[in-house]
């Protein structure tokens, strides 16, 4: 009963708060975790204690995966050297920058407590960078590096906490006296790798030989799948996390050429939701950790550990910020190709990049897995720091990032909607191709041909005008729009008759439904 209740309570909140999200307009990561913040110290609630593995295996996987799937490769490779500056460097040079910084100035803090400290804070959260990062309307480098780093980086930090972590509780064993061995990491990441290609391979084989069973099969193959490569990882003892980062950026280059339109339209609505009620749960369940780790503090030397807690913020936020403008000018000043190939950063963007490092789920996992180890030292000091981070970079940052994008002018520089109208421009090009071959063949009637090729005759048209970049109202674009909404009046005229219909018992629902959702997908349709 009480996994129920926490459960609904859970539901509840993800719901208002994501309502009041959307009214206020503030990004749900950020409002999730105020939310979660203040509910957790209201008395008489259940107590919420979250188990490290239940968070690496339930939330983490899926969200990982999802985020990867819609992950452009092509975008993704071009721009492997930010990202790899920020998920591997940056993160490295965090975890040794806090480190040092609280061995330095926190009594008796053993320097292996730090590297874990560190490796807990150093990496951005996936989730956070995506949710408002795309909110916001950024350039979609930004966006890319953004994402990208956020994917890639979490496989780093583990690395290191794993390592990190047995030399903090393994007593004489020394952090550089052979617990960091540079073969072991390349293995972890390699393997990790190679693991997400074997299952996305295999995966994308069994879903090409199982498409005709019915969409509820391919579904539930791809439920599954986040969670078959995570613990293939696990299984293997490589990174779980670049495992199912790899998977889905193989499916997600793969799917288009194996799953129908039909599956595809489901598969959205159906991921959509489940990574909506995930993200609210996460960060709410961030939120609601404080009382807990506040509870468990035994060191009552107030206000030091808020004074140590400023501290690492304004480590980890300045190291990004001292990383990133090296990191966009250097490679440049070095090396002649990248000169060639690529415009020179612009800083507002890329101190936008460096403002933009939020905390989350994987800083919170790694963590709460100091619960179950009594020998670790400064146990609830550390995971004080580490909530501190994430509620920082969440909220101040998060907060502050739409300001600071306004104040130095950054816009969606509008690359991803010029490709897509030029997509748009070459398919309907290629429809006229073929109607002139279909014409040829007559295998139609002439009347059908000429009906079908106005229509993008039409379309093409006004996809010409966007092209030149000519925003006023053509002869073509005006009627391809007045067509549309003269199409949408028709489609709600059948809507409207079809619930006539059925109020008045001449068809089932079974019917209606089936009406209902043709309805539906050529109202879609005509959105674009």
């Amino acid at each position: 009963m009480h996994y129920a209740v926490v459960f609904t309570l859970l539901l509840v909140f993800v719901f208002g708060l994501g309502l009041l999200a959307r009214r206020i307009s503030v990004p749900y990561p950020i409002l999730f975790v105020l939310g979660g913040l203040v509910i957790g110290f209201i008395p008489h609630l259940p107590q919420l204690r979250l188990d490290p593995n239940f968070v690496f295996f339930i939330f983490l996987p899926p969200l990982l995966y999802i985020q990867a799937f819609n992950t452009s490769w092509r975008d993704f490779s071009r721009e492997y050297g930010p990202i790899l500056l920020l998920a591997i460097g940056l993160v490295i040079v965090t975890t040794i920058t806090v480190a040092y910084a609280a061995y330095l100035v926190i009594p008796a803090f053993p320097l292996a407590a730090g590297f874990v400290l560190g490796a807990i804070i150093s990496p951005p959260d996936a989730i956070a960078a995506s949710a408002i990062a795309q909110r916001l309307g950024l350039p979609r480098r930004i966006v890319t590096i953004l994402e990208g780093e956020s994917l890639v980086n979490d496989a780093t930090s583990l690395v290191i906490f794993k390592i990190a972590l047995v030399a903090a509780i393994t007593p004489g064993l020394s952090l550089f006296g052979g617990v960091w061995w540079p073969g072991q990491a390349l293995y972890i990441a390699g393997g990790g790798v190679a693991v997400g290609l074997a299952v996305g391979w295999v995966i994308n084989w069994i879903r090409a030989r199982l498409i005709g069973d019915g969409v509820q099969i391919i579904l539930t193959i791809s439920l599954l799948t986040p969670f078959v490569s995570y613990l293939a990882g696990e299984v293997t003892n490589v990174s779980s996390v670049l495992a199912v980062v790899t998977t889905g950026l193989y499916l997600g280059r793969s799917s288009p050429e194996v799953i129908t339109p039909t599956i595809r339209l489901q598969a959205q609505a159906f991921w959509e939701i489940i990574i909506y009620i995930l993200n609210g749960m996460v960060f709410v369940l961030i939120g609601l950790q404080l009382p807990g780790i506040l509870h468990g503090m035994n060191e009552h030397w107030w206000p030091r550990p808020f004074l140590y807690a400023v501290l690492i913020n304004v480590v980890c936020i300045g190291v990004r910020l001292f990383w990133v403008f090296p990191g966009a000018y250097l490679p440049r000043l070095l090396i002649k190709a990248i000169r060639r190939r690529e415009p020179k950063p612009d800083w507002r963007q890329v101190f936008i990049i460096g403002w933009s490092g939020m905390r989350g789920v994987v800083s919170l996992a790694a963590a709460l897995a100091l619960n179950g180890l009594p020998d670790f030292p400064r146990g609830h000091l550390v995971q004080f720091l580490s909530f501190s981070v994430i509620l920082v970079s969440l909220v101040f940052q998060g907060l502050t990032l739409p300001t600071l994008i306004r104040t130095l002018g950054i816009a969606d520089d509008g690359s991803a909607a010029q490709e897509e109208i030029e997509a748009r421009h070459q398919i309907s090009r290629a429809v006229l191709e073929k109607i002139d071959e279909i014409r040829r063949e007559e295998k139609f009637p002439a009347s059908a041909i000429d009906r079908v090729e106005q229509i993008y005759r039409d379309r093409d048209l006004s996809l010409q005008d966007e092209l030149a970049d000519q925003l006023g109202w053509s002869d073509s674009r005006h009627h391809l729009l007045s067509l549309r909404r003269l199409h949408r009046s028709m489609v709600a005229t059948e809507r409207r008759t079809l619930l006539v219909l059925r109020r008045d018992e001449i068809i089932g629902d079974d019917v209606l439904h089936k009406i209902e959702h043709e309805l539906d997908l050529e109202e879609a349709r005509l959105k674009f």
